[in-house]
């Protein structure tokens, strides 16, 4: 796994797209609105271009380190009451695509209120960008709707969910049928500095793209929530799976040292048994402390 706050094993200083908090800010920021239009009509393909959107969730909430859904969505709404939820994931996980339907549900259903008409109801779309595979299918970009089984007609143009996977971006070159959607994928999947630098060289879009990143790379706020939200991100997958292994206490505790570990590096012995002999409550106080402490006694002072 990458840390998107330092230049990690590959070199890279700049923040990573892939990273939900990241890709959020990246495109709801006001100041980069056109970048959202771009990834919009890129991906919805829309017979006249999307030139407006209102971000329904204009900040978002759920970056606690014991947050269980672990999910930053983008909510957008178009001139005509259409709803899009676009998001990047980077691990997979069981019932994804049940959430990501729930997601459609949610927000067809949300649009309406006491005494509305059904017929007020406006067309739903998820899109979801993943750094894995979902579907046995070799395309880059799926869409999935409603369509009578044997090849018939849609029910109903108003559910629309699309995957685009990252690992596909091969055979989505090979097709080019895309090629502004695949200019994102490339900008997504560029693991080094260089690459988005080279990137950047090739295409207007891709240095506007890359401009507006260095921009929230120089932003020590946003640098500082990149780097809670990944390591939230690794506490919550490493602690579920090592408590379906071990144990409740033992996943917190392996969780903390590997949050410990990517944050003040190699970790004293005495630190480790530390940790290793302490409490479920001194464990859930520490890893609490792990995003904001800058240094190790400031995670593990029991003082405070």
């Amino acid at each position: 796994m990458s840390y998107p706050w330092g230049a990690g094993a590959t070199g890279r200083k700049s923040l990573d797209p892939k990273l939900d908090i990241v890709f959020w800010m990246l495109l709801a920021r006001e100041s980069n609105r056109a970048l959202l239009l771009l990834v919009l009509n890129a991906v919805l393909k829309p017979a006249t271009a999307i030139e407006a959107v209102t971000i329904l969730n204009p900040d978002p909430e759920r970056t606690a380190i014991d947050d269980k859904g672990v999910v930053l969505d983008l909510r957008v709404q178009l001139e005509g009451g259409e709803q899009i939820d676009i998001e990047m994931q980077s691990r997979s996980h069981p019932a994804l695509r049940e959430r990501i339907l729930y997601y459609w549900a949610r927000l067809y259903a949300g649009q309406l209120r006491r005494g509305t008409d059904y017929l007020a109801l406006r067309r739903c779309v998820v899109s979801l960008f993943a750094d894995f595979s979902l579907t046995a299918e070799q395309r880059f970009h799926s869409i999935f709707r409603i369509q009578e089984r044997h090849g018939g007609p849609l029910l109903t143009d108003h559910l629309e969910i699309h995957f685009l996977e990252l690992p596909k971006l091969d055979s989505a070159g090979d097709q080019n049928d895309e090629p502004n959607l695949l200019l994102w994928g490339r900008f997504l999947s560029a693991t080094t500095d260089a690459a988005l630098e080279e990137l950047a060289m090739e295409h207007p879009v891709l240095k506007q793209a890359k401009d507006a990143l260095d921009e929230l790379g120089n932003d020590p706020a946003a640098r500082e929530r990149a780097e809670q939200r990944e390591m939230s991100l690794i506490a919550y997958h490493l602690g579920i799976g090592a408590a379906r292994q071990e144990g409740v206490s033992a996943g917190k505790a392996e969780a903390l040292r590997t949050l410990l570990s990517v944050k003040f590096g190699k970790l004293p012995d005495k630190v480790v048994e530390r940790v290793e002999g302490a409490t479920e409550a001194q464990l859930d106080r520490w890893l609490e402390r792990v995003l904001s402490a800058t240094t190790l006694d400031g995670v593990l002072d029991t003082r405070t």
